[in-house]
C-alpha cells in the first residue's frame, strides 16, 4: 500500500483529489496521512468528504477514516462501475472541484457511460472552477481528446447556501488523445456568459459585469458576444465567465465569481485579467486549467505539449505527484514569455 503526505506541496485538498482519483485508475489502495495540514482548519470538511464518498460509490471501493477533521484516510478502489450516481451537498460547496476527482477517475472505466446527478452546492465558488468554465472551457478541450463529457445546469448555486442542480454525464475513452497546444494564435472574437440570480436584477448585475469587460477591450479589434442571464437561485449570486473559440481548437477564457463588498464592474473586470494574462503571454493555456488538465493528459496514449503563462503550486504539485505515481516524466521549460509543459508518455 502506498501512503501518501497530504501536507506535500500546496497541501490541500487538490492532493486528496488527485491521489484518490488515479488510485481507481490504478486499482491500488493507499493511505494518505496530514490532510490538509497546511490549511488554517487541516483536515476533512464536509466538501471532501462528499467527494471521497461519490469516488468510493462510482467505484464500489472501501474507506477508511471518511469522518469530519479526520487527518488520515485508507482507500481500496474496486471496479463494481454505479453508471447512476447521485450526490448531495448541503453546503454551498464547489461542484467543480468534486467534478475534477470524477473525470480523472472515471478514466479507469473504459468506455463506460456514468450519469451524476447533483443537488446542493455551489455552480460559482471562490477557489474553485465555475461550472461554466468547466463546461465551456475544461470539457470543451477534452471532448477534442476523445472524451464524451455533457453539463445540464438546471439550477445555478451560489454562496451561501448553494442549492444547485446539475447533471453531468460522461463517457470514459477507449483510446485517450493527447493534445499540442505549442503554438500561440491571437484571439478574434469573445464570448462573455455573465450570470446573476434574480435577487439582482434591478441591480443590472449582470450587465454591469459584462460592460466591465466591454470596457476594458476598450478599441480593440476583437469580436465580442454577450449574453447575460438573470437565474433562480437559493440567495443572492453573480459569475461571468469569457472565452475564445480558437480554430486549432484550444480555449482561452477567464471567470471570477462575485463576492459581497466586491462591485459588479470589479468582478467582470477581474474576469478580463484572468483572460488577457494568457493572450499577453501569448501562451495557449491559462495557468489555472493548467493543474486540470495535466492529470488527464498524463493517462493520454499520446504525449502532450502546451504553455502556460505561471507554474502555480497547485501544477507543481501536480507533476510532482504525476511523475511519482505513474513513472513519467513532464517536463517545464522557462520561455521568453511564460512556461513550456511537455508530457512524454
Amino acid at each position: 500500500m502506498q501512503v501518501y503526505d497530504g501536507s506535500q506541496g500546496e497541501g490541500g485538498g487538490a492532493i486528496l483529489r488527485l491521489v484518490t482519483a488515479l488510485a481507481i485508475v490504478k486499482q491500488e489502495p493507499l493511505k494518505i496521512i496530514n490532510i490538509r495540514k497546511k490549511r488554517s482548519k487541516p483536515g476533512l470538511r464536509i466538501q471532501h468528504l462528499v467527494g471521497l464518498r461519490t469516488l468510493v460509490n462510482m467505484c464500489g471501493g472501501e474507506l477508511e477514516g471518511d469522518s469530519l477533521g479526520s487527518k488520515q484516510i485508507t482507500f481500496h478502489p474496486a471496479t463494481k462501475w454505479n453508471p447512476n450516481l447521485k450526490v448531495y451537498v448541503s453546503t454551498a460547496g464547489s461542484l467543480g472541484l468534486i467534478l475534477q476527482s470524477l473525470q480523472i477517475a472515471i478514466l479507469g472505466a473504459k468506455n463506460n457511460k456514468f450519469r451524476v446527478q447533483f443537488e446542493g452546492g455551489a455552480t460559482f465558488g471562490k477557489w474553485a472552477p465555475s461550472i461554466s468554465y468547466i463546461d465551456h472551457i475544461t470539457w470543451d478541450i477534452f471532448r477534442q481528446l476523445n472524451f464524451e463529457l455533457k453539463l445540464s445546469v438546471l439550477r445555478h448555486g451560489f454562496f451561501p447556501r448553494g442549492g444547485a442542480k446539475v447533471i453531468a454525464d460522461m463517457c470514459s475513452p477507449n483510446n485517450l488523445l493527447g493534445l499540442k497546444f505549442d503554438s500561440f494564435e491571437q484571439p478574434d472574437q469573445i464570448t462573455v456568459n455573465s450570470i446573476a440570480s434574480k435577487h439582482l436584477q434591478k441591480a443590472k448585475v449582470a450587465e454591469r459585469q459584462s460592460n466591465a469587460i466591454q470596457k476594458a477591450l476598450n478599441k480593440a479589434n476583437i469580436e465580442l458576444l454577450i449574453n447575460s442571464e438573470y437565474v433562480d437561485a437559493d440567495n443572492p449570486g453573480s459569475g461571468v465567465i469569457l472565452y475564445s473559440n480558437l480554430k486549432n481548437g484550444n480555449r482561452i477564457g477567464g471567470d471570477f465569481v462575485g463576492e459581497r463588498k466586491l462591485s459588479a464592474e470589479k468582478v467582470g473586470f477581474n474576469a478580463f485579467n484572468r483572460y488577457k494574462t494568457t493572450i499577453t503571454h501569448q501562451c495557449t493555456v491559462d495557468s489555472f486549467l493548467t493543474d486540470q488538465i495535466l492529470p488527464i493528459l498524463a493517462l493520454a496514449s499520446s504525449s502532450s505539449v502546451f504553455t502556460t503563462p505561471k507554474i502555480t503550486n497547485h501544477t507543481q504539485t501536480n507533476i510532482n505527484l504525476l511523475q511519482d505515481i505513474l513513472d513519467m516524466e513532464i517536463s517545464i521549460e522557462k520561455q521568453k514569455k511564460g512556461f513550456k509543459i511537455s508530457i512524454d508518455v
